[in-house]
C-alpha cells in the first residue's frame, strides 16, 4: 500500500525512526516538503545519522529515494549530506532530485536573519532561508535546481535577483550579498549533482503505473502547517497530507494508507503556545531523560505531556488511519504520566483545538492522570509484555484520538519497534 508518515505534533516525533523502520518495505521513498531545517535521526550500522534533505530510502539500495519539487533546496548543504552518507558506505545511485524544486539562494539565508530579528514577535526559525525561499515561489521569482545544470542562465537570472535582494538588504540598513563566490560555489554543485537530477514527477507517476509501493514521507509536524497549524508559529510549507499532492505532483488517490507519528509526550522547538508545556525540574528531567536537542539546530527543545486535543485534531486533518507511538519508554519510572483532554479558558470548557496562536496561548489544559510504570520497555517486543498501566495509557490515547496504535517505540534502535496488529 501506498503510505503517508507524518509528524501529528510541532516536529521532532521520532519520523526519522519510524520511517527508516517502515521503508524496507517500500519501493520508493519520497521527500515532499520543508528543506533542510529539517533533521530526521537515523542509527544506520550503530552510527547515528541526521539526514536533513536526503530520504530514508537512501539505505536500501533497491529503494528509489526521491527528493520532489515540493521541497526547497539548499545545494551546497545537500552536496555535503551526500558526501557524508557516501562516506558512510551508501552509494546514493537511487537517488532522484527534482529539477523543479526551488532553490534557498545565499541573500533568502540572510534575510530570514534580518526577518527574525526585526519581528515585533519572534517566531523562532532556523534563520536556514527556508521561508524567503518559499516567498519567492509564491512571488515567482524563484530559482529551481534545474538552473544550476544551464551556467549562463543562472548567471543572468541571479544577477537579477541579486539587485532585488540588495536593494531589501539596503533597506534594513545590511550589507550587499556579493555574487561571487556563491554563484560560482553553487554552480559547481549544481555539475555535482546534474547526475541525480530528473523530473521527480514522472518518475512517481512511472513508479505507480507500474504499481510500485510508495512511501511519502513529511518534515516538521502537523501542528506547524502553514494554514493548519499555530499560526504565526509554523513552517512555510504544508505539512499536512495536503502537501503530498502539491509537492509531488500525484494525485489523492496515490494514497492508500496515512500513518501519524506522536511522542508519547509533547515536544516543541522555538517559540508559539504550548500548553501542556512542563518547566523547572520536572521538565528538565523529561529534557534529559528524552535526550531532547533539535536534530538540525541542536536547541534544547521545551517538553510537556502528550496533547490529546491537539493530537486528535491532527489525527482528524491528515485522515490518520494509525499511530506509530515514540519514546513510551522515556517515561518508565514516572510516578504518574499526565495527558491534556480538554482546554478552559474565559469561553468555558472546549475539547477543540484552535490553530490561530492568539487563541491557544489563553487556554489551561485540563488532565487525566494515568500511574506509571516500573518496568523498563527497551527489550520488549510484544504488546502483551508491556505492563498494565502502560496498556492502560496506550489504549486511552487510541480510543481518545479515534486512530489505532500500529507501532510503538520503545528505544532508538530499528528493532525496538512493536508491531500492533488489528
Amino acid at each position: 500500500m501506498n503510505t503517508v508518515v507524518l509528524g501529528l505534533q510541532w516536529g521532532d516525533e521520532g519520523k526519522g525512526k519510524a520511517i527508516d523502520y517502515l521503508a524496507g518495505g517500500f519501493d520508493a521513498v519520497v521527500r515532499f516538503q520543508g528543506g533542510h531545517n529539517a533533521g530526521h535521526t537515523v542509527y544506520y550500522r550503530g552510527r547515528k545519522v541526521v539526514l536533513h534533505l536526503l530520504p530514508s530510502g537512501i539505505f536500501y539500495p533497491d529503494c528509489l529515494a526521491v527528493i520532489a519539487h515540493g521541497v526547497v533546496v539548499q545545494p551546497l548543504q545537500l552536496v555535503e549530506e551526500i558526501r557524508n552518507a557516501r562516506a558512510l558506505g551508501l552509494r546514493l545511485d537511487n537517488l532522484v532530485l527534482s529539477a523543479n524544486a526551488p532553490l534557498i539562494l545565499p541573500f533568502h539565508q540572510r534575510l530570514d536573519v534580518v526577518f527574525e530579528d526585526s519581528r515585533y514577535q519572534r517566531i523562532g526559525t532556523t534563520r536556514r532561508g527556508i521561508g524567503p525561499a518559499y516567498e519567492d515561489v509564491v512571488g515567482r521569482r524563484a530559482l529551481f535546481v534545474g538552473d544550476l545544470l544551464d551556467e549562463p542562465g543562472f548567471r543572468s537570472k541571479i544577477a537579477v535577483l541579486a539587485e532585488y535582494y540588495n536593494r531589501l538588504l539596503a533597506a534594513w540598513g545590511q550589507p550587499a550579498e556579493a555574487l561571487e563566490p556563491a554563484a560560482s560555489a553553487y554552480l559547481a554543485a549544481g555539475e555535482f549533482l546534474r547526475p541525480m537530477v530528473g523530473d521527480s514527477g514522472a518518475c512517481l507517476r512511472r513508479a505507480l503505473r507500474e504499481r510500485r509501493k510508495i512511501l511519502f514521507e513529511g518534515a516538521q509536524g502537523s501542528l506547524l502547517d502553514i494554514h493548519l497549524g499555530t499560526y504565526p508559529f509554523v513552517t512555510s510549507s504544508n505539512t499536512t497530507i495536503a502537501g503530498v499532492f502539491s509537492g509531488t505532483g500525484l494525485s489523492p488517490k496515490a494514497v492508500d494508507r496515512v500513518i501519524g507519528i506522536s511522542k508519547a509526550y509533547a515536544t516543541r522547538v522555538g517559540e508559539g503556545p504550548f500548553p501542556t508545556e512542563l518547566g523547572g525540574k520536572e521538565g528538565e528531567r523529561l529534557r534529559e531523560l528524552g535526550n531532547e536537542y533539535g536534530a538540525t539546530t541542536g536547541r534544547p527543545r521545551r517538553v510537556g505531556w502528550l496533547d490529546l486535543v491537539a493530537l486528535r485534531h491532527a489525527v482528524q486533518v491528515n485522515g490518520v488511519d494509525s499511530l506509530f507511538l515514540t519514546k513510551l519508554d522515556v517515561l518508565d519510572g514516572l510516578d504518574e504520566v499526565r495527558a491534556a483532554v480538554a482546554y478552559e479558558s474565559g469561553g468555558g470548557r472546549s475539547e477543540d483545538f484552535p490553530c490561530l496562536a492568539g487563541a491557544l496561548s489563553g487556554v489551561r489544559p485540563v488532565f487525566r492522570s494515568f500511574p506509571g510504570w516500573r518496568t523498563k520497555l527497551g527489550g520488549l517486543r510484544r504488546i502483551a509484555e508491556l505492563p498494565a498501566p502502560a496498556r492502560a495509557y496506550l489504549d486511552f490515547v487510541a480510543e481518545f484520538t479515534g486512530a489505532r496504535i500500529g507501532h510503538l517505540s520503545v528505544g532508538t534502535e530499528r528493532e525496538q519497534t512493536i508491531e500492533i496488529q488489528d
